[in-house]
């Protein structure tokens, strides 16, 4: 009998301890996740939108044409007017990290635009015509970039300033009455106007700020938001009257365009 009860208080000992003891064992830590690496090469898609101004001497070429002394203003314009439209397209580039969070890249982009824009005038009623007008569109754009960014704590969320060079595909369409017909126009009918089109690729600047931020981990994509400022220098275009004293007068273009899109980084 006492056999048994030794046994039975051995056993209710080491029940007793048992918790104890699996209470006094440290715990084993979960694996952390790997950080995101930012110093690789990426490339992505992005689409947004854009508005900007045109601003044109359009009105100082059709008034110095040599039908145009009737003294009515009116079809002279101004000819200035605001663009608008949607841009769609994809980039890449390479990230280096130089300090602990900071890091340098080259950004390239190419995309589509559908940023354009028009202003029209009437006629005087001495012209055979109805109206003036002059339209604006934006074709497509091609830009080179530096980034410099900053890794927030926890690295996966990057802010970032870049600036560069852009090149951007305009075409200009140039509507009055009183082109002549020794240069190529296409007829309006019924109104007494012809439309002519200029077609130029014109080199400006881009100014930017964005925000990436990562959305797998472990993986290689990220989210990105970003506003950029593009500006045109001065430049000539064509206007097609022989007899006008003025043959070529000045285009401005500039745009501001927000976009949105994601990258997908090379292991």
């Amino acid at each position: 009998m006492k056999k048994y009860l030794l046994g039975i208080v051995g056993v209710l000992a080491l029940t007793a301890s048992g918790p104890a003891g699996a209470a006094d064992m440290p715990l084993k830590a979960p694996p952390l996740a790997p950080a995101f690496n930012w110093n690789r090469c990426y490339v992505g898609v992005h689409a947004g939108w854009g508005w900007g101004r045109d601003r044109n001497d359009f009105g100082a070429a059709i008034a110095s044409g040599q039908t145009e002394n009737e003294g009515f203003p009116a079809e002279f314009g101004p000819f200035d007017h605001n663009t608008s439209g949607g841009v769609a397209g994809a980039q890449a580039g390479c990230n280096h990290m130089w300090a602990p969070g900071w890091l340098v890249g080259i950004e390239g982009e190419l995309f589509w635009s559908g940023i354009k824009g028009s202003a029209t005038a009437p006629e005087d009623g001495a012209d055979p015509g109805t109206f003036s007008a002059f339209e604006s569109r934006n074709l497509w754009d091609l830009d080179l970039a530096v980034r410099l960014g900053h890794v927030l704590p926890g690295g996966m969320d990057l802010l970032y300033v870049k600036g560069g060079g852009v090149l951007g595909r305009f075409r200009y369409t140039e509507t009055h009455d009183d082109f002549p017909t020794t240069h190529s126009c296409f007829l309006i009918t019924g109104t007494g106007t012809c439309s002519a089109t200029v077609n130029q690729t014109v080199g400006g600047w881009l100014v930017g700020f964005g925000w990436e931020h990562v959305i797998s981990i472990p993986g290689s994509w990220t989210f990105k938001a970003e506003f950029d400022f593009i500006g045109y220098p001065s430049h000539n275009v064509a206007y097609p009257s022989a007899a006008a004293a003025i043959q070529n007068f000045a285009v401005t273009d500039s745009k501001a365009i927000i976009k949105v899109g994601v990258n997908h980084y090379f292991p």
